[in-house]
């Protein structure tokens, strides 16, 4: 996903994640400088090899509230 505020994410994540039969089989993410030279394919299988290791190894409260405040701190600091 790319142009959203971490509001914005939030809000369709929410809404993705409650109009689906298994909410842990969608993948979302965000354009990155090395997503976006990737090929669709390379970047289809990266993110379902990312999503399968979360999956199996999900991320604490902490881990997530971390990169939750990091995102955050780039979107205000215009990264």
């Amino acid at each position: 996903m790319n142009g959203f505020s971490a509001e914005e994410m939030d809000t369709i994540l929410r809404v993705v994640k409650k109009s689906v039969s298994d909410p842990k089989d969608v993948i979302f993410a965000m354009t990155t400088k090395t997503s976006v030279e990737m090929k669709v394919r390379d970047l289809i299988e990266d993110m379902t090899e990312d999503h399968e290791y979360l999956k199996k190894n999900p991320p604490s409260k902490e881990q997530r509230t971390a990169a939750k405040e990091q995102k955050e701190q780039k979107e205000q600091s215009g990264e």
